[in-house]
């Protein structure tokens, strides 16, 4: 996978596990791919949605959910070593009326369960698994009893998923303080081109989650721009970049300040400020740098 040369290794682990398990659910004319969850109908799918469990209310936020004509589907997403059966034994509890909350086709039904994983196959009870490294691997889809869902999962399997089209997602809703300002960093360098007229917090998000932007929850979203807010805000103090980041109050766009100048050694610095900011080691720091046109 292609990722941020500013992201370092467990970023790039998270990001290619949603990326490549989100392929899973579009199709490309070139290289010829249509992925399994869209081949059997399950079209439309929200990030961390709210939902409730039936006959308890309890709350819970799966990875997926995603709903289509002829059933519904959700997938947890995890790159631990631990099993996550008791997690996709509560999806069983999901109420299904709360699809309709996401403009989601509502089934009576419980919900085909799929748990995905980048590389290795853990013990995550009676459920159809999947890993996305590379290549989708299928196992256990005895469990899957959507009929369209199995053959798909089936005969996608194998796929080599290196071949399709890069999704540059750099920022994920779980992601903490540190994964935030590495997914950040170029899109903070893009305020610096010479045709930019700065970001906002929003753009920012959308620019992140790519597209992912529109399938994740509200809540989750709102959580992400004031956390992506804080960590500009340490950006623009006197520490890193003050002297050539600034925010305008009737926008709330950054922008380059005055002083800033299109000039290689002041994007040398900058781009070396932003990589102190994110905890990107000097070695690492140094070769982005060269790696700049």
């Amino acid at each position: 996978m292609m990722g941020s040369k500013y992201l370092l290794e467990d970023d790039d682990v998270r990001r290619e596990l949603w990326r490549n398990t989100i392929q899973l659910f579009h199709q490309y004319k070139r290289p010829g791919f249509i992925g399994p969850f869209k081949a059997a109908g399950f079209d439309e799918y929200r990030v961390e949605p709210y939902v409730l469990l039936s006959g308890t209310g309890k709350e819970k936020t799966p990875d997926i959910i995603a709903s289509g004509k002829n059933g519904w589907l959700v997938l947890e997403l995890s790159f631990d070593k631990k099993s996550k059966e008791d997690t996709l034994n509560f999806y069983k509890q999901i109420d299904p009326r709360y699809l309709g909350n996401y403009n989601l086709p509502v089934h009576d039904n419980q919900p085909e369960i799929v748990m995905s994983r980048l590389e290795d196959f853990i013990p995550d009870g009676p459920y159809c698994k999947i890993t996305v490294k590379d290549k989708l691997k299928v196992k256990d889809e005895e469990y899957i009893n959507n009929l369209t869902l199995r053959e798909e999962l089936k005969k996608a399997s194998g796929s080599d998923l290196r071949k399709l089209p890069e999704i540059p997602i750099t920022l994920l809703p779980e992601m903490k303080s540190q994964e935030i300002r590495r997914g950040l960093i170029e899109l903070v360098m893009q305020i610096f081109d010479p045709d930019s007229d700065g970001k906002d917090p929003v753009e920012l998000v959308d620019a992140g989650l790519e597209r992912l932007s529109d399938k994740i929850n509200i809540a989750s979203k709102r959580r992400l721009i004031k956390n992506v807010t804080d960590e500009m805000a340490v950006l623009m103090t006197n520490e890193y970049l003050s002297d050539y980041l600034t925010i305008d109050e009737e926008t709330s766009k950054y922008k380059a300040t005055d002083k800033f100048k299109q000039h290689h050694k002041t994007r040398m610095h900058i781009v070396s400020k932003l990589s102190e900011w994110a905890g990107i080691g000097p070695q690492t720091t140094l070769y982005d740098i060269k790696q700049r046109p």
